[in-house]
Formats: C-alpha cells, sequence, structure tokens
C-alpha cells in the first residue's frame, strides 16, 4: 500500500513514504513518496482503533493528518494484540518492534490486517484501468512543480512515484509542506476521473 510507504523511513522518508501514494503496492518498500505515519500509538489512537473501517479507506489527496490518524488506528490494533511501543520520542513505536522481530509479531499483525489503511481505489491498478497513465500524469505534474521525482516498479504492478536522485535536498523538498502539498494536488488532479 502505498500510503504506509511513508511511515517507516522517518522525517525526510516520511512524505516520501506515504506519497508513495503514487502507486499501488500493499507492503511497505523503503523510501517513497509521500508521508509515513510516525509508527507511535495514544490514548487517542486506540480510541480511533475502535471506529474502525471509518479510519481505514483514504480518500483520493489524503492529507498527512488523515493518514496519521489512519495509521494510528492501525498501529494501536498492534500494541492491542502485544506488539509493544517505544514510547520516547523518534522510538520508532509498534512497527519498528514488529521490523526487529517480525515472526514473533507476526499474529498481532495479522489480526490486524481487517484496520490496515486502504488507499484510494483510484490508486489501486487493479481497479484504476487508467492508473498507469494517471500515475504518469501525475509524475509530470510533480516535475513540472519543481519536484525530483521518477516512477519505479516493484514487483509485476506495484508502481510508484519515488524522488530521484535521493539526495538530502530533494528529499528535504518533496517532504516540506509545500512539497507535501503539490504531491497531494498532482494526485488529485491526475487521478480525478475525467
Amino acid at each position: 500500500m502505498r500510503k504506509e510507504n511513508l511511515k517507516t523511513i522517518g522525517p525526510a522518508a516520511l512524505l516520501l513514504l506515504s506519497l508513495g501514494a503514487c502507486g499501488g503496492h500493499s507492503e511497505a518498500p523503503g523510501p517513497q513518496v509521500a508521508a509515513i505515519p510516525g509508527a507511535t500509538t495514544s490514548a487517542s489512537a486506540a480510541a480511533a482503533a475502535s471506529k474502525g473501517d471509518d479510519l481505514r479507506q483514504l480518500p483520493l489527496g489524503a492529507t498527512k493528518e488523515e493518514i496519521n490518524r489512519a495509521y494510528d488506528a492501525y498501529y494501536a490494533c498492534w500494541t492491542q494484540h502485544g506488539v509493544p511501543s517505544d514510547p520516547t520520542p523518534n522510538g520508532g513505536g509498534p512497527l519498528l518492534s514488529y521490523k526487529k522481530n517480525p515472526k514473533k509479531y507476526q499474529p498481532a499483525v495479522d489480526a490486524c490486517a481487517d484496520k490496515e489503511p486502504l488507499d484510494a481505489p483510484e490508486l489501486d491498478p487493479h481497479q484504476n484501468p487508467n492508473f498507469a497513465d494517471d500515475l504518469r500524469t501525475e509524475l509530470q505534474c510533480d516535475r513540472s512543480h519543481g519536484l525530483s521525482m521518477e516512477i519505479r516498479q516493484s514487483g509485476t504492478d506495484d508502481a510508484s512515484i519515488w524522488v530521484a536522485p535521493e539526495t538530502k535536498a530533494n528529499l528535504d523538498k518533496a517532504n516540506s509542506d509545500s512539497g507535501v502539498e503539490i504531491q497531494r494536488q498532482c494526485e488529485i488532479s491526475a487521478f480525478t476521473q475525467k
């Protein structure tokens, strides 16, 4: 899933992971294009987890706040099923705990599969017959606004937009508030069916 990609790398890669919302994957690859929530949970996230599916389906052009809420609820489910969360700032939350010991925590992750956030249907190449063209349109839009991006294929149909080259300057620009908003608006423009 594209939005999930934003949640694993850290502040600079945060945008890259979630805006990976430019391609539809179901696993969390390395640095992508979009913002990934910071894998931490709180009492409000635990309450949000109980709301369930209303947080699960992300809209086209989801904001960082919408993505963060959805993933906070998802990760709250993980902690409810036994994945520990490091409470220190930048501790990595339950996602880091899982990555350190996936075999041990896989049952908890599996128990929460029905809470994993879903990208907008428009961003799913299996649901959107125009996905490849829409993705290229989004890339052109990003580039026309000065963002250095490219489309990468990871798997048979998991194409998404990544910052390229992945220099600190390019990552910082893409992950800035204005860069995130450019990517969000380009996604909306490109994937809104005409």
